[in-house]
């Protein structure tokens, strides 16, 4: 975009007039000769009727005394002073008149510590916020665009989220408090922990007799799986284990001696002389005859 298309050559809205000299030769501005000092800026129509009332009263040398009662005689383009607070503040209106009693106001001026200022209109001042608006968004997305984390399918794109640097004084503000905080949980725990230590000191010797029970259950445990253990390898082994390794006290009476029958030293028992039985199924043997010689007998 060009900037005569921003600021046209006719647009003074963004310029401000002043002359020192005139206000070293004439003097503070007041309401007698702020429409002079006026007259000398570029914001001054020479077309307009004060200009013509003025070119009038020029040769003749009288002055104007009411010069808005004069300006009531023309139609057209004119300027007045509608309000004025010297030597700091004058605001100067260019109308357009209609009729004596009729005007339509076309633009509005303040001088302000002699600097002479066009007063936005609506038009200018909402175009002017939006075009301030968008650029300070533009910019925003530029930075954005620059500083843009890389895309990754599985989460897309994700800012990185930093803490926002406090100032020295916030800081320290922060410590205080804090510190202030600390000391105050610090005290609260120290009258807690003296509070609570009778019932520690009641419950110590309970919680040490707790565990030395169950330290005592555990290897008792530990024995009984060790000796069960033991006692089934020897039986597998086929080993006779004596019940001291088991754990298993003697008794003090002795249990009674089996004493077996003599038996005789030579001659064959009733059982040997019985027939042996065969398996069953087997059948009867029969016996073999044998043939005694004769003169054995």
């Amino acid at each position: 975009m060009d900037y005569n298309d921003l600021h046209p050559s006719d647009d003074y809205s963004h310029k401000f007039f002043i002359w020192h000299e005139w206000i070293q030769a004439n003097g503070p501005l007041t309401s007698e000769n702020v429409f002079d000092y006026f007259a000398m800026s570029m914001f001054y129509d020479k077309q307009s009727n004060n200009q013509v009332l003025r070119m009038q009263t020029m040769h003749t040398g009288v002055p104007i005394l009411n010069e808005s009662e004069e300006l009531k005689r023309f139609t057209g383009i004119e300027f007045a002073l509608v309000h004025a607070q010297p030597p700091s503040l004058f605001i100067i209106h260019k109308r357009e008149r209609l009729s004596p009693e009729e005007v339509r106001p076309l633009a509005a001026y303040f001088i302000m510590n002699n600097r002479i200022y066009r007063s936005p209109d609506v038009y200018d001042v909402l175009s002017n916020r939006l075009l301030t608006s968008l650029y300070a968004l533009q910019s925003s997305l530029d930075i954005l665009r620059i500083n843009r984390p890389d895309y990754t399918p599985r989460t897309g794109f994700i800012w990185p989220i930093t803490e926002q640097a406090m100032s020295d004084d916030t800081s320290k503000k922060l410590g205080a408090e804090d510190s202030a905080t600390a000391a105050g949980e610090t005290e609260i725990s120290a009258s807690q922990s003296e509070s609570q230590k009778p019932t520690l000191t009641a419950s110590g010797p309970k919680k040490q007799q707790n565990n030395m029970l169950m330290y005592n259950a555990m290897k008792s445990t530990a024995f009984h799986s060790k000796t069960s253990f033991a006692s089934s390898a020897s039986v597998r082994d086929g080993e006779s284990v004596p019940p001291e390794s088991l754990g298993i006290r003697p008794s003090a009476t002795p249990a009674p001696a089996v004493t077996r029958a003599a038996t005789p030293a030579s001659g064959p028992t009733p059982q040997d002389t019985l027939p042996s039985k065969g398996a069953p199924g087997a059948g009867k043997k029969k016996k073999k005859r044998t043939l005694l010689a004769p003169g054995a007998s």
